[in-house]
């Protein structure tokens, strides 16, 4: 008789054997090919080390031995050389040239710690750069020179030297002088003692490997310097590979020492995370195939697919109660269909906040003027400069009553060109007076613009910006201008001076979404960050602003809004004729005066 299995019972012996198998044979072909990726990488870093040393070498010792070559080959060294071994220098003149002309070489070339030549004769002569000295020396005259050799010699010395308690490490390139008028004629050898500091710079190889350079078993340079001049040793590779090259040039050793630490830990960290991802892959595949079965799992897709619809902006959706599936899932099913139901209203009701926020960020930022002016004492004013005959005050007054109508009238809302640049004349009107010149105002507006929309203050906090800091301390004749064009579906506005230069710092600060963020800027420049803020909620990235400004140049600040058109006429025709005084105020006498 056939024993009855659970669905448990069957289900994980499958789940084990076509998840286990699979699983750790694709985790050991990935870890063989992650190992032998590492250890190309790490062949072909250490190649790239030793190419850039060996490079790098080249091009520091070619900078010594052309040096050392000019020298060698130099007329004048020649001579006097000559007469030195001919005996003919009894007065030293010929030595304390050499002298100086070593010194020169030595003190213009960083490195070299000290030249020595040893004529054909015997003579020794040197310059000595750590002690400054051509005459005293602890070891430039103790030099050995290597027999004759056609090209350069390069060594390193045996031991270090004292300079100023400090042992400095050296290495040596030896060149013979040579006399092309008589190539076969010995005159003697120059000798250029260089700190090995100056091979430092091949040393910076990364992070993983370490760079030496090794000269007859020593190491002549080291980023540990406490290794220079011990017997290069490199019996314990348990943590490097090691590798080397022989720079051809010099005959010196150049090593590498690159470390197996990362690649240990690389290999172990994904040893680890392989182990981690099969036991939790077993454990989940064969919990959730004993747990979730067809029914839920269909319930679920179907709940996805509805989330989905939700994104889309889809709120009529809804799924079936599964009455049949576990009460969990009915529950899901149920709060779902109840959320969907309420979304939408709770959609319209943040909508509404963040119009109401907006509404009042806007009338916040416009709130430029004060609009508890009182129209009637403004009004009794107006009436007392005419009694006094004062009609220019009178005017300005009749100005500045129109100026806060149409500010506080409908704050935030759109009018006509026409009637912003109606505006802009009382303004500019008052501002001519704070000024000793005479101002000229230049006003390029194409006809057909006039009848276009745009909000209230957008172009004014300019124009003040350009009467307050460009032309207050001008000496020539002030100049504002307006200039606006249509570009494309924007329209163009320009406000422009003859003023002083804005610096190149403040300009770019000006011209910086950072600007609002500077206590400095906020407070001298409030009028341009509430512009700015106004017209991101008027127009959100279809407006933009930027200032330009050069020495003998004009300064000017170009404005970009999108062009709106007037849906009636006779709205426009209306505002055209005047700002009106706001409703229950008393000033119609202002107006009219």
């Amino acid at each position: 008789m056939k024993k009855d299995r659970t669905i448990k019972q069957l289900l994980v012996p499958v789940f084990l054997i076509s998840t286990c198998i699979p699983m750790l044979l694709f985790a050991a072909i990935f870890l063989y090919r992650l190992n032998r990726t590492l250890n190309e990488n790490i062949e072909l870093q250490i190649e790239n080390n030793l190419n850039q040393a060996d490079q790098s070498l080249n091009m520091i010792l070619d900078k010594y031995d052309t040096l050392l070559y000019d020298l060698c080959t130099d007329d004048e060294i020649i001579d006097i050389v000559n007469q030195i071994n001919q005996d003919e220098d009894t007065l030293e003149s010929n030595s304390s040239r050499i002298r100086r002309e070593l010194s020169h070489i030595c003190n213009r070339n960083e490195g070299i710690a000290g030249i020595t030549i040893v004529t054909e004769n015997g003579q020794i002569l040197f310059y000595d750069r750590l002690t400054g000295s051509s005459a005293t020396t602890a070891w430039a005259d103790q030099i050995q020179v290597p027999e004759k050799k056609k090209t350069a010699i390069y060594r390193s010395t045996e031991g270090p030297i004292e300079s100023d308690g400090e042992q400095v490490y050296l290495f040596q390139i030896i060149r013979n002088i040579v006399d092309y008028h008589d190539i076969h004629k010995s005159m003697g050898t120059i000798v250029f003692s260089i700190d090995e500091s100056v091979l430092q710079t091949i040393l910076e190889s990364g992070d993983n490997a370490t760079i030496r350079i090794v000269s007859n078993s020593r190491i002549l340079a080291s980023p540990d310097p406490s290794e220079i001049g011990k017997i290069y040793d490199t019996s314990d590779t348990g943590d490097y590979r090691y590798a080397h090259r022989l720079n051809e040039k010099s005959g010196f050793m150049i090593t590498v020492a690159h470390s197996l630490e990362m690649y240990k830990r690389t290999l172990r960290d994904q040893i680890i995370l392989w182990i981690l991802i099969v036991v939790g892959c077993i454990i989940l595949l064969n919990l959730s195939s004993y747990y979730l079965f067809r029914p839920h799992i269909r319930q679920l897709e179907l709940l996805d697919q509805a989330m989905k619809e939700v994104e889309n902006g889809n709120l009529e959706v809804q799924i079936p109660d599964g009455s049949h599936l576990s009460t969990e899932i009915r529950q899901i099913s149920s709060g779902f269909n109840d959320m969907v139901k309420h979304l939408d209203s709770l959609i319209a009701r943040v909508k509404e906040a963040v119009v109401e926020q907006k509404n009042a960020e806007i009338s916040a930022l416009e709130a430029q003027i004060d609009p508890h002016f009182l129209y009637n004492t403004l009004d009794t004013i107006n009436w007392k400069a005419i009694e006094e005959g004062q009609f220019e005050i009178s005017e300005m007054v009749g100005a500045l009553a129109d100026i806060l109508r149409y500010t506080v009238k409908n704050a935030g809302a759109e009018t006509s060109m026409e009637q912003e640049m109606y505006f802009l004349e009382y303004y500019i009107f008052l501002q001519k007076a704070k000024l000793e010149k005479e101002l000229t105002v230049e006003m390029k507006i194409p006809q057909e613009l006039y009848g276009y929309r745009i909000h209230k203050l957008l172009i004014q906090p300019f124009v003040e910006n350009a009467l307050k800091h460009g032309l207050r301390n001008t000496e020539q004749d002030p100049k504002l201008g307006i200039t606006m064009r249509e570009a494309g579906d924007q329209i163009h506005i320009i406000v422009w001076n003859n003023g002083e230069a804005i610096p190149a710092e403040e300009l770019q600060r000006l011209n910086s979404e950072q600007m609002e963020e500077d206590p400095k800027y906020t407070s001298e420049h409030l009028g341009i960050i509430n512009v700015r803020k106004r017209l991101a909620l008027y127009y959100g990235d279809q407006a933009a602003v930027y200032f330009d400004s050069s020495p003998g140049m004009n300064t000017e600040v170009h404005l970009f809004i999108p062009i709106v058109r007037a849906e009636v006429q006779e709205t426009d025709a209306k505002e055209s004729t005047g700002p009106e005084a706001p409703e229950g105020e008393e000033g119609g006498s202002i107006c009219g005066s």
